[in-house]
């Protein structure tokens, strides 16, 4: 991504991020000028200039013909910086407050890798009392674990296999999983929910995974069969309710 397209990121068009470059890298310029050393067509040079001059990113010299100059970068990226800070503030806490519909015991897709990753930092980042997980050593994941376990958190992070490298499975606090793979980067998949039986599965996956291997097999049968009795009985639960709403329904 050249610096061209980096600017454009700040919300300037593509002639005014060209105007700009082409004031820093050549000093001060006429629009004439301008249009000679940049991509920003001669015809809206002066035009393009003054919507700089607007933006507080250039500084003008009055004469015939006036010449432009960039302003201070530092001092235009320190006001751009007070600005998205202040937005971002903004909208963290007006969107905070709008009422959440309770949907995540439903299944949603996260797809892309940088996006998974991003989800799995932010699911951390939230993390209070546990984190069970099978991660990669991602540098933003690493230091979002290591501030978890400074909160007081319990991390179970499971003993991977080579198969486990581009896996992602993540449950935090016991109530929130993310379940997916991080290939192909583009067009992975995970899985973010708040469902249940998916947490009633993954905790008794992270049990298993805890097991030591010097662990007698019998023991490790037993405790293995807790866990299916435990979600035997669970599925029962639940069916009973669900046989007892259908009952209480008016015809």
């Amino acid at each position: 991504m050249t610096t061209v397209d980096l600017l454009q990121q700040l919300g300037l068009n593509k002639y005014e991020a060209e105007a700009y470059y082409t004031l820093l890298t050549r000093g001060a310029l006429t629009g004439y000028e301008v249009g000679k050393y940049s991509q920003v067509p001669g015809s809206r040079s002066y035009e393009v200039l003054e919507r700089l001059l607007e933006k507080g990113l250039a500084l003008v010299q009055p004469g015939d013909p006036p010449r432009y100059t960039a302003q201070d970068p530092q001092t235009v990226f320190a006001r751009f910086r007070a600005s998205m800070e202040s937005t971002l503030t903004t909208l963290t806490t007006t969107l905070a407050a709008l009422a959440r519909s309770n949907s995540l015991s439903e299944f949603w897709v996260v797809r892309g890798q940088q996006h998974i990753l991003a989800q799995a930092v932010t699911l951390v980042s939230q993390a209070r009392t546990s984190l069970d997980l099978i991660i990669p050593a991602h540098r933003d994941l690493v230091q979002a674990i290591d501030q978890a376990r400074a909160r007081g958190c319990r991390i179970f992070h499971a003993p991977t296999d080579v198969q486990d490298d581009n896996v992602v499975l993540l449950v935090r606090d016991g109530r929130e999983a993310l379940v997916g793979t991080l290939i192909p980067a583009e067009s992975c998949q995970a899985v973010l929910s708040s469902n249940q039986a998916l947490l009633e599965t993954l905790h008794g996956y992270f049990l298993y995974r805890q097991l030591p291997d010097w662990l007698p097999s019998e023991v490790a049968t037993a405790s293995m069969h807790q866990q299916d009795v435990a979600w035997m009985d669970w599925e029962a639960r639940k069916q009973r309710q669900l046989r007892n709403s259908a009952g209480n329904r008016v015809a």
